[in-house]
């Protein structure tokens, strides 16, 4: 086990303990989660066995402190439980305990201020989100200035990743623990919301992303990212449309030039509260990946996983997708959720991103031609169990059907490849 602090969180609970503990009152709560997964041909390639699984025990434990005055406090510890199996490596297994988040909070009429660790979630997620289905989500530690009166509220945050272990499994030392370290990087940005109607309004962004020299990748790198987000829901329909654009330096030397759009609709009938959706994502991509500007839109502190597939082939960069979704919930406590996805690259001799944008599935090439990656088939079931209150089922079952780049990326090789898991997860 392995338990790291800062000295945000430090000054969090000293400041805590001068408080006298009979003025507080305490709300605690606790989740535990149990998931298998498998990844079956992630190489597309069935005559090689790269073949995995994995299962996961994750317990989170929330308490929410009022301290009177305007101050609040939250404590959220983990503690992670993994036991994983790769053909290269074997049966590896892992554990971990930690501060998810650890913050004070001061509020004044509409003024608030957080220091400590906490997460930052804003908007579809697509920039900034907790990443809460892996195991260890995202976390930051800072600071963060809030905002809200009527219809406008606005954050104002300075904070750096939180250099918690990301339990990638490694033949490395230490195995499982994050190689790489977050402390010499930075977050700097403001998140303003203006409210026309319930559910209805406009999200305006700017954050500014620095490593600076001392970082293991990207020295120097100091990228302005910008954008605006238009959300809805009305009489049934419900809608988003995010435009964002990055200027600023992707590495020494190197420009960064890249832009990313997405736009979202559906409409929920009154039968079953069943939802038809459409969406479609875009990112332009960069035909010469290894030559300046850097094009591909790169923000890693994004949800990914949720938008662009459940099987992570794809990142918001050098990218089309064409999602159509249905959901639907037949019985109390039961939804029945489908996702395809067309997906195509946008420029053939482009790098194909990952879902974490930085990793390369197929670096580009300048002879490549082939742009249709595939179509990805995602169905899932979530029950909510009426006998045991706070008990929660779900299973998913992916598909990634390769297109023409697949093959000619992968020596003529283009087998499908396949997604499942399954998770029991309890709150009391």
């Amino acid at each position: 086990m392995q338990i790291q602090y800062r000295a945000s969180l430090g000054f969090a609970l000293a400041l805590c303990g001068a408080i006298s503990a009979n003025a507080a009152t305490w709300d605690t709560s606790a989740n535990i989660r149990e998931r298998y997964q498998s990844f079956d041909n992630f190489n597309f390639n069935s005559a090689v066995n790269k073949n995995s699984w994995e299962f996961d025990s994750r317990l989170y434990i929330k308490t929410k402190g009022d301290l009177g005055h305007g101050l609040t406090m939250l404590l959220q510890p983990q503690a992670i439980l993994i036991k994983n199996h790769t053909q290269a490596n074997g049966n590896q297994n892992f554990s971990q305990a930690d501060l998810i988040q650890a913050y004070l909070q001061y509020n004044l009429g509409d003024i608030g201020l957080r220091i400590g660790r906490q997460q930052l979630v804003y908007g579809d997620q697509r920039l900034l989100g907790h990443l809460g289905w892996k195991d260890v989500a995202r976390t930051f530690d800072g600071i963060k200035g809030m905002y809200k009166s009527g219809p406008i509220s606005l954050d104002l945050f300075a904070v750096h990743p939180a250099d918690i272990v990301a339990m990638t499994p490694s033949t490395a030392s230490p195995q499982g623990q994050s190689l790489v370290t977050w402390e010499d990087r930075r977050l700097i940005g403001a998140y303003g919301t203006y409210t026309v109607a319930p559910k209805s309004g406009i999200d305006a962004y700017i954050i500014n992303w620095q490593h600076n020299q001392h970082a293991s990748i990207g020295k120097g790198r100091n990228i302005n990212t910008f954008g605006t987000r238009l959300f809805g829901k009305l009489n049934g329909f419900d809608g988003t449309a995010e435009t964002v654009f990055q200027r600023g330096t992707w590495a020494t030397g190197t420009s960064q030039q890249a832009s990313a759009y997405a736009a979202k609709v559906g409409y929920t009938l009154g039968l079953w509260k069943t939802r038809f959706g459409v969406e479609y994502d875009f990112s332009p991509g960069d035909a010469n990946p290894k030559t300046g500007p850097h094009k591909d839109f790169v923000f890693p502190f994004h949800t990914n996983h949720m938008h662009y597939g459940e099987m992570d082939r794809f990142s918001w960069a050098n990218m089309k997708d064409l999602r159509l979704s249905l959901k639907t919930s037949p019985a109390k406590g039961l939804a029945l959720i489908g996702n395809v996805h067309f997906l195509s690259l946008d420029k053939a001799q482009g790098d194909w991103l990952n879902v974490v944008g930085a990793g390369k599935l197929y670096a580009g090439k300048s002879t490549y031609t082939k742009t249709k990656a595939g179509t990805e088939i995602d169905l899932k079931v979530v029950y909510k169990l009426a006998a045991i209150n706070g008990l929660k089922l779900v299973g998913l079952y992916g598909v990634f059907n390769p297109g023409a780049a697949v093959s000619e990326r992968n020596a003529g090789k283009a087998d499908s490849a396949k997604f499942g898991y399954l998770i029991a997860q309890y709150q009391f």
